[in-house]
């Protein structure tokens, strides 16, 4: 019996060791060109929205189509479940150094020191999207549906 129990542990492990190393290339260089260490600031001023990726990242929007890579210093639930991000910040700028944070504006109220920042591009933004399985890759997303003859509107007067 003990051995069996030894065999079926051996087993599970592996397989979980299988699957994990069964990413596809493309999967793994997503994102591989981002800055995860980023030093970048955000003027507060021009913060338009922001998406929840995990508990620890977001992506913000800010003015000039600027996207952001905004990584926190620990984990918090809150993130995905606050209505909004408020800012505590020196300044106008929002910096992952100087001891500026995002405040989940939620149950509690807290704040979550900020680690890096990184300005993306729109390519990198949707690699992150595609990466934190916030959107499908390309290949895997419904076709648009095609045009078919003979569906206008004929408007009656």
């Amino acid at each position: 019996m003990k051995a069996f129990i030894k065999q079926s542990i051996i087993a599970i492990i592996s397989c979980n060791f299988l699957i994990a190393c069964a990413v596809t290339d493309e999967e793994s260089e997503l994102g591989s060109d981002i800055n995860y260490q980023g030093s970048d600031c955000i003027s507060i001023r021009t913060i338009r929205d922001y998406e929840p990726l995990d508990r620890q990242s977001l992506l913000m929007k800010a003015g000039g189509n600027r996207t952001y890579f905004v990584t926190l210093a620990g984990s918090s639930m809150e993130l995905r479940s606050a209505f909004r991000l408020g800012f505590s910040s020196r300044d106008s700028w929002l910096c992952p150094y100087g001891g500026d944070r995002i405040v989940f504006e939620g149950i509690s109220g807290v704040g979550m020191p900020i680690r890096a920042i990184s300005r993306v591009t729109e390519e990198q933004a949707e690699e992150l999207l595609i990466r934190f399985g916030k959107k499908q890759p390309p290949e895997l997303q419904d076709p648009a549906p095609a045009d078919i003859k003979g569906a206008e509107v004929e408007e009656l007067g």
